[in-house]
């Protein structure tokens, strides 16, 4: 890793002296730099170079940057795609997480913020270069627990789904805690975490996978969690775009990741989405919910969330007090519930102790069998794979408790537990 070529394409003609001057003081590595303004010597060049990383400056031009990764990779086949950018000249209508994201649909594998930094630069060579392309780049998969409402039982969904995934692949499962108001992930576990996603953001120049990981509170089912912020002062300091950064190395350092949200649909969370492979959208059979769900359907719809990475998770599901029965939450909501979890006291007994619930339960419990089969479809994630979409900002940021409008949906449904329990 002594001399890497890299082979830098830019219109900008400033970065070649960023680049040198980021190089110059490392006594690690001395990179041989190649500098192109166009396509065509772009691709020449990765032809006759044979780079170990291609750096792609990133502008408002997706086409050309397309072109570019696919001519590259041809070319070069073994070459890393790093983009690098400047977030002041990023379009007005166009977020960094946007353009990341869109960036990372294209084959960008890496990012660089200008002005580069010579440690920033290092990590990124130390994360790209031989033997990362030996074998196919992991991704791990992201799985995010939404809600229209506050109260419905999802926090404890998604720690007891993330709990039962440790249990089987330990140390291979990230629990972010993405509620970063309020979030209650680290309580119900029981955990007094050293570090919070505060701690990730004050190390954010120099966070990569292993920084992460470290910062991380272990459970003895083998989860890992990265807890909410404990001050809500502090938290107002974290945006969508760190939290995609953070979510993007999660992913690569552990096979799943679950992260639980607020429930507000804000930027982070349209964050959130864009980048998960399922949202599992938690509901309760109470009318005043479903007619808010509903809306919530709508503004998914209205950001361009696809339904085929939507799940609707029927949460402390009871015929007690007269709630709507399984088939008509169907018709009301215009789609089945994919997953159905029995109310039971239990559950909500095991959150205030800190104990998961879904350890101590039999195998004969319907709400730990319930819990158990969402992990099983969370393994079986990704076997069939469909490209994802970036969700486009609604027309106005809102409490989604506040949306109303009936959407129809043909979502499948798996019912577990039956509408007798």
């Amino acid at each position: 890793m002594t001399s890497p070529r890299i082979l830098v394409h830019r219109t900008d003609q400033s970065l070649d002296d960023e680049l040198r001057a980021a190089v110059a003081g490392s006594a690690e590595v001395h990179p041989v730099l190649l500098f192109q303004s166009d396509l065509r010597s772009t691709i020449g060049a990765a032809k006759d170079f044979q780079p170990s990383i291609v750096m792609l400056e990133i502008g408002d031009d997706l086409e050309t940057l397309k072109a570019l990764v696919d001519e590259s990779i041809a070319a070069a086949p073994d070459a890393a795609i790093v983009g690098v950018y400047d977030v002041n000249r990023l379009p007005a209508s166009q977020t960094e997480s946007t353009m990341m994201m869109r960036s990372l649909r294209l084959g960008v594998e890496d990012f660089l913020r200008r002005p580069i930094a010579g440690g920033d630069l290092l990590q990124v060579l130390q994360r790209r270069l031989s033997p990362r392309r030996r074998k196919s780049f992991a991704s791990g998969k992201l799985i995010s627990f939404i809600s229209n409402k506050g109260g419905v039982g999802k926090s404890t969904a998604a720690v007891n789904v993330a709990v039962e995934l440790a249990s089987t692949h330990p140390d291979r499962v990230a629990l972010i805690d993405g509620s970063l108001q309020m979030g209650v992930c680290a309580t119900q576990l029981n955990l007094r975490p050293e570090a919070t996603l505060v701690d990730a953001w004050q190390q954010r120049d120099r966070l990569d996978e292993k920084l992460l990981t470290q910062l991380m509170s272990i459970h003895e089912s083998g989860l890992h969690l990265l807890a909410a912020p404990t001050s809500a002062i502090e938290a107002a300091e974290i945006d969508d775009a760190f939290l995609s950064r953070v979510l993007l190395m999660a992913r690569r350092a552990y096979d799943y990741v679950i992260i639980d949200t607020f429930p507000l649909f804000d930027r982070t969370v349209m964050a959130i989405l864009d980048l998960c492979d399922q949202a599992i959208i938690v509901v309760e059979n109470v009318v005043p919910t479903l007619q808010t769900v509903r809306g919530y359907f709508d503004l998914l719809e209205e950001v361009e969330f696809p339904d085929r990475r939507q799940k609707v998770l029927l949460n402390r599901y009871s015929k007690r007090g007269g709630g709507p029965r399984v088939s008509e939450v169907a018709r009301y909501l215009g789609r089945k519930p994919d997953y159905v979890v029995p109310f039971d006291r239990r559950v909500i007994l095991a959150a205030n102790t800190g104990k998961p619930f879904v350890l101590g339960a039999s195998r004969w419990n319907k709400s730990a069998a319930a819990i158990r089969a969402i992990a099983d479809d969370l393994e079986l994630l990704g076997e069939e794979q469909f490209p994802s979409e970036p969700v486009r900002s609604p027309s106005r940021t809102v409490p989604a408790s506040q949306q109303s409008a009936p959407v129809p949906s043909d979502a499948s449904s798996r019912i577990l537990g039956s509408e007798a329990s």
